[in-house]
Parts: C-alpha cells; structure tokens; sequence
C-alpha cells in the first residue's frame, strides 16, 4: 500500500465516568451550552467490539488514531503498531480548549500529526459489523459518497443539532448556486447507481429553485479528505475559528458535515448508495431491533444513537453488549 493509497480511521472517546474529567467538567457547564447532558458522555462500555469489528472486517486500515481527552480504556494496548492516541491537547489550539463538544474536535482532525490525505472518521458508537473495503470508502483518491438533495427536517425534537444542519447549509449557500450545480453534477446527481434514493433526486430537480436548500447526510462512518479541512478552514477560517470557541455543542455551531458537503458539490465524489452498507438506528427502551441489526450483521457500519433514558439504560447496554458479544467472541490484538 503506497501512501496514496493508505487509509485511516479516526475514532474519538469520552470517558464520562472518569472523575479528573466529571471535575473540569464541572467547572465549565453551568451557564454554558444548549446540549449538555449526561447522555452525550455516558460510556456503554462496548468499544472493545469496535476493535474487534476493525481487526475482523477491516484489517487493511493504516492506523487508527484514538482521539481522547487524556483517559484510555483500561483493556487498550496503546502500544498497538497500528494505534495513535491523540489528546485534545495534541492536535486542537489551546486556545479551544478545554471542549466538551464533538465539533471542535471534529473540525481540527486534519491538524493531527502523521494523518493521511484520507481517513474515516467514527463517532464511539459507530461500529463495523461486516466485511468493509478500502473501495468501499475511497475510489481513485475520491470519496465515495451520495449526492441526494433533502431539505432540512426539523422534528422538534432536536433543536440543536437542526440548528446546526441549517448554519451549514448556510454557509455552503455562500458559494454553491443550486442552478449551477445542478447541471454541472446532473450526471452525479440522477444516476442509477442511488437506487430508490434516485427518486428524490428525480423529484427535486424539477423545482426550479435557485437556492441551496439542503443534502442528506447518513449518520454513519463517513470518509474526508485533508486536504478539504485545510480549503475550508483557509477560507472559512473565522466562522470555523468561532464554532471552536464554544466548549458545549450549541445550536449557532457547524458541525464535520460541512467539509462532506463541499467536497460533494465540487464533484470531488465517486456516485454511489452508501444507504445499502449502512444505518443509524435509536438506541431506546426497545433493544429488539438493534440486537437484530446486530446479530444478522446485514449492514457493514452501524450507528447506535443513544436516546435511551436513565432507568433502562443498564438493562438496555447489557443486551448490546451481549449481541455484540455473540459476534465478535474473541478479543482482538488491540485489546490487553
């Protein structure tokens, strides 16, 4: 594998648990942040199984760069050839820190010593739960990805994160005409490859209107390019340097979207439908379907959303730990 073609994988973990962490946490959140709540940095002690699932599924990755705040799982062995662990404080300008959101973190990744042109980045609830390739992330340099056109949905149950998807959208309409980009990229837009989600495009296009008005986004492992952070920061770099300074997510940020977005409308994209090798799927009360989703192993990436509340939550993790467990029986090399 020559440098061209090398791929990592960043995944980055809160230890919520942890009591040096709960203290400067402490310090900061009263009177801060929109979304700050327990759920957003409670452990389900499943991580493991994210190993498992690289070493079985996905053994091609050039290094994995574990990105923490200062903690490590105990099970971990950081001298692992292929692993990285990367403090806030290592990659992120100490004037954003310390941060208790995802975004920050997320919008400094490229800044991150020996990282590759490409990567996948996971959220810690991302997981692989079959065969993944490198094409299945990356084609002749490119992303592979879906251009589907989806206006912004607003449920009413998730003003912040609505919020943010609208400031993106907002920010990319500074400089993609929907009119311009729709003929350049018509072939990348309506082909066939999208399968049903071709549909919505087929639909979309015949509203003639100009503005840019939203791109789904699926909420599992994604690839990015370096080289699209450091564009958009050069020139974005004010309102990215803004959206850093907030220590809890809040509804004025922009999130890791924004560089998929404009590699997307630049055509820097091979056309695929990502749909069919991943899902996002909430974690509630009702575990049923997720032990399902993780058993059949019927998506290569999964994404477990936690929206579980407090008073099932152990009975709940407990489940998924055991469904992960009937999959991935062995521990990995990266486990002590």
């Amino acid at each position: 594998m020559n440098n061209q073609d090398k791929i990592d994988f960043i995944i980055y973990w809160v230890d919520g648990n942890d009591p040096d962490w709960q203290r400067e946490y402490g310090r900061y959140k009263t009177g801060h942040g929109q979304d700050a709540g327990v759920r957003r940095y409670r452990d389900w002690e499943n991580l493991q199984y994210w190993f498992r699932g690289v070493e079985k599924y996905a053994p091609w990755v050039n290094r994995i760069y574990f990105v923490t705040w200062g903690h490590v799982p105990k099970w971990l062995d950081t001298d692992h050839p292929k692993i990285e662990i990367v403090r806030h404080t290592d990659f992120i300008p100490g004037e954003y820190l310390p941060t208790f959101s995802a975004n920050p973190i997320e919008l400094n990744f490229h800044r991150i010593k020996g990282l590759e042109e490409h990567f996948v980045v996971f959220n810690d609830d991302f997981f692989i739960t079959n065969q993944v390739k490198p094409q299945d992330f990356f084609r002749d340099g490119k992303p592979v990805d879906i251009l589907m056109e989806y206006p912004v949905m607003c449920g009413g149950n998730v003003p912040v994160f609505s919020g943010i998807l609208v400031n993106d959208f907002n920010l990319i309409g500074k400089y993609f005409d929907r009119r311009e980009y729709t003929k350049r990229l018509k072939n990348k837009i309506l082909t066939v490859k999208y399968g049903k989600y071709l549909f919505y495009n087929l639909l979309l296009s015949i509203i003639p209107y100009p503005r840019f008005f939203g791109i789904l986004t699926p909420h599992f492992a994604r690839p990015y390019l370096k080289s699209v952070y450091e564009e958009v920061w050069k020139i974005e770099g004010e309102e990215l340097d803004r959206v850093c300074r907030n220590r809890f997510r809040d509804s004025t940020d922009l999130n890791i979207y924004i560089f998929r977005l404009w590699n997307l409308l630049k055509g820097n994209f091979v056309p695929e439908n990502i749909f069919k090798m991943g899902k996002m799927i909430p974690v509630a009360e009702d575990s049923q379907e997720i032990i399902r989703l993780i058993e059949d192993q019927r998506y290569k990436l999964i994404c477990l959303n936690d929206e579980c509340g407090e008073k099932n939550f152990e009975t709940v993790k407990a489940k998924i730990i055991d469904s992960f467990d009937r999959i991935f029986p062995e521990k990995s090399s990266f486990e002590k």
